[in-house]
């Protein structure tokens, strides 16, 4: 009877704390904010953005022949969009086509600010879009172009809202750098050189915003508002070459020494072995303030994570896009074998794309390919950079982007979260610790999945709300610290 009633006991105290933890699990109130803004773009923001999306900035770098013309003229035509801009900031161009332009503050003592976009983008096959894809057609109140979302929306934006201020002689109480580059589709080296310009000059920038995050209407969870995601941190990156070795032969008589019966078994084990599965801190504080807004039964799971952890990393795992969220990644791209049916080739290659997650780096990551082949096997690495650093979000400078938000998005939900692709923010870590990762626009159903795919487009409402948002960036930033 006794262990009976300490059974009944204990179940009814685990009981009362699983409620009174769920009920505890609100939103995140919005610090110091800011009034709720209508401040958007007009029609002629629009005009000047189609403009720009015209310009068919693709950088090619893997292809020798390509051409370069439309990178010539596109800061001229900047110039005739954007006068005023131009006339007031300082223009450097960093490795021919990078824009950097300051925008001199009242106190150059303070550490300025850095926002980021890119004006390249991919290329675009117009036989496989509805719309020509550098046209910039308006249809349906959506721009159909390349570069509609990734990310010319980004520098369309600040160029207007900087435009918009200057009009309104308003001036900056720090710096403002407003930095584009030309290859960040490609894993350029502007970036990267905007980055050891900024410490040859001995800057440091108190806050960097990039691309990234975005609002959203169809949230996870089943959460029915908008959300805010805006990235603290990205995964790592590497591309793994792979060179398999063997003494090759007839298909008659195959073995599983074979070049490519080892690249197809490893790479096959490496497929069935993933990476363990972990909750990042910025992914845990994403996850709990989704189901904030969601109902009892979320709360009950997220508010109690130190018992339904185990829970909630197996569902993650279920699903290609949530598993990403909470392990590295090892996606298969490019496979070479036999020239011939009935021939096995000496040599087999393929090359496997990994984002690391934020807990572990280059080498350990790398360590799990090794494993799975042997001694005849040649690696070579490219594009390998660890995870960023994960930028604070209790502080000043990430406070600061929600009251941003929250004032032109009231009822989005505003969390952090880890970004899987790679961006050109991830070299500025180097120099700032508050480097985030945010567009300041809302994407409706798949628009984020169109980019780099077809059709990729952004409804024109979206696009003037977004000037609002940068705006209000610029013109509230005596509200960030020193």
């Amino acid at each position: 009877m006794v262990v009976l009633f300490v059974v009944v006991a204990i179940v009814v105290v685990l009981a009362i704390v699983l409620v009174v933890n769920a009920a505890r699990l609100k939103p995140t109130p919005v610090a110091n904010p800011l009034p709720q803004s209508k401040a958007a773009g007009d029609d002629a923001a629009v005009v000047r953005f189609r403009e720009m999306l015209r310009i068919p900035t693709v950088w090619g770098a893997e292809n020798p022949a390509a051409d370069h013309e439309p990178f010539d003229r596109f800061v001229s035509r900047m110039r005739e969009l954007y006068p005023r801009m131009f006339e007031n900031l300082e223009l450097t161009l960093v490795e021919t086509y990078g824009i950097m332009l300051r925008w001199k503050g009242a106190n150059p003592n303070l550490g300025p600010v850095v926002l980021m976009a890119h004006h390249d983008v991919v290329s675009a096959n117009p036989e496989e879009w509805t719309h020509d894809p550098f046209a910039a057609d308006i249809e349906d109140g959506k721009i159909w172009a390349r570069g509609a979302v990734d990310t010319k929306c980004i520098l369309a934006a600040l160029f207007e809202a900087t435009e918009t201020l200057l009009a309104e002689g308003y001036v900056p109480p720090r710096d403002i750098y407003l930095c584009s580059s030309n290859c960040e589709e490609d894993n350029g080296n502007t970036a990267p050189a905007m980055v050891e310009l900024f410490k040859e000059r001995g800057i440091e920038p108190y806050l960097v915003l990039d691309e990234g995050g975005a609002v959203i209407d169809n949230p996870p969870l089943g959460v029915t508002r908008p959300f805010a995601a805006i990235g603290v941190t990205e995964k790592g990156l590497f591309s793994a070459f792979l060179t398999v070795d063997s003494q090759g032969g007839h298909a008659s008589t195959p073995s599983p020494e074979d070049a490519t019966a080892k690249l197809v078994s490893g790479l096959d084990a490496l497929q069935k072995n993933p990476a363990p599965a972990k909750l990042s801190t910025p992914i845990e504080a994403m996850l709990k303030e989704l189901a904030s807004y969601g109902g009892f039964g979320l709360r009950l799971v997220f508010g109690n994570l130190w018992l339904f952890r185990p829970l909630v990393l197996k569902i993650m795992k279920g699903n290609h896009e949530t598993a990403a969220m909470v392990r590295t990644t090892y996606a298969i791209t490019e496979l070479e074998g036999s020239p011939a049916a009935n021939i096995i080739p000496k040599q087999a290659k393929g090359t496997v794309n990994v984002r690391i997650d934020p807990s572990e780096t280059i080498d350990v990551a790398f360590e799990r390919i090794k494993e799975r082949f042997d001694d005849q096997t040649a690696y070579e690495l490219r594009f390998a950079i660890d995870p960023s650093p994960i930028s604070p979000f209790d502080d000043a400078a990430f406070n600061y982007l929600r009251a941003v938000t929250h004032s032109i998005y009231p009822d989005a939900g505003i969390a952090p979260y880890v970004q899987s692709s790679s961006s050109d923010a991830r070299h500025w870590h180097r120099i700032c610790p508050r480097t985030y990762r945010f567009a300041g626009f809302l994407f409706k159903g798949d628009q984020r999945a169109r980019i780099h795919g077809q059709d990729e487009n952004l409804d024109v409402d979206a696009y003037k709300k977004g000037i609002g948002f940068y705006l209000e960036l610029i013109r509230n930033l005596d509200r960030l610290g020193k």
